[in-house]
């Protein structure tokens, strides 16, 4: 076997670049020696040294926690690092678990708007109360909406995503809502799950007149006044704020003619 190996060898043996080995080397990593013409020359106690390093990096241990585990290796300290790691490991397996578990949920519900029975049909559903969490704020263009988006996914990244999270809307300004302009918007809104501990505000259970309609945004003026119709020949009064949820959109299809959006208005019998 030999006992020296050149950057080159090294380099092939490991699939790591000079750099990174300059680079070990600077941090006190490594300790090559030096042959009369300057090249760096590798040992097996230099072997060691970048077995141990490998296998912590896929470990995504820091530079100074592999410089640590180096030169501090005994047997406690090694039962120490790794059951310290293995509870970090586990801290970070909880909220892809959890992401699973909301993409798995997403991809069901997304499955079943390709075949969804009541499209273009107003219908007056009971539905449950449901947790949001919102950024406040007018919202006059499309632009202000997709900013608004991102800044409430913001405030959140580990658990909030515009293509894997739970649905997202608008609610409808109250003083364009009166003045029946229905695509000026008033606060921008995530729903979350039941069981989630971070959220903003509560909307109640009730009754919805609920329509949804394929295609792009431009329809929305005439679905809302269509709606709004006939909530009043069905002798129902209008009983909150106007919503305009985003089941499909631009996060889930390039095509707009895919957009599906819903409009849910709150109701009570006269």
């Amino acid at each position: 076997m030999k006992k020296e190996y050149s950057i080159g060898e090294i380099c092939q043996l490991y699939q790591l670049g000079p750099d990174s080995l300059r680079y070990y080397e600077k941090k006190g990593l490594l300790h090559p020696t030096r042959k009369p013409n300057g090249y760096r020359v590798y040992t097996l106690n230099d072997i060691w040294r970048l077995n141990i390093i490998k296998d912590l990096r896929k470990l995504d241990f820091s530079i100074p926690q592999i410089k640590s585990y180096i030169e501090n290796r005994t047997l406690t300290h090694s039962i120490s690092m790794l059951e310290k790691e293995i509870k970090i490991i586990q801290s970070k397996i909880k909220p892809l678990e959890l992401l699973q578990k909301k993409l798995h949920q997403k991809l069901t519900d997304l499955k079943k708007l390709k075949s969804f029975q009541l499209l273009n049909r107003i219908h007056y559903q009971k539905i449950d109360a449901r947790k949001i969490i919102f950024v406040d704020g007018f919202l006059a263009q499309d632009e202000a909406i997709d900013l608004a988006f991102r800044e409430l996914e913001k405030t959140d990244d580990e658990t909030l995503s515009l293509v894997g999270n739970q649905d997202m809307g608008v609610f409808i300004d109250d003083t364009s809502f009166q003045a029946h302009n229905y695509t000026s918007y008033h606060t921008a809104f995530f729903f979350v799950q039941d069981q989630a501990k971070t959220w903003h505000r509560m909307i109640k259970e009730g009754t919805f007149a609920c329509f949804m309609y394929q295609g792009p945004y431009s329809q929305s003026q005439e679905a809302f006044e269509k709606v709004v119709a006939d909530i009043h020949s069905n002798k129902y009064r209008i009983a909150g704020k106007a919503m305009e949820i985003y089941r499909l959109d631009i996060h889930t299809t390039a095509d707009e003619n895919e957009f599906l959006t819903e409009i849910q208005i709150p109701v009570s019998e006269i």
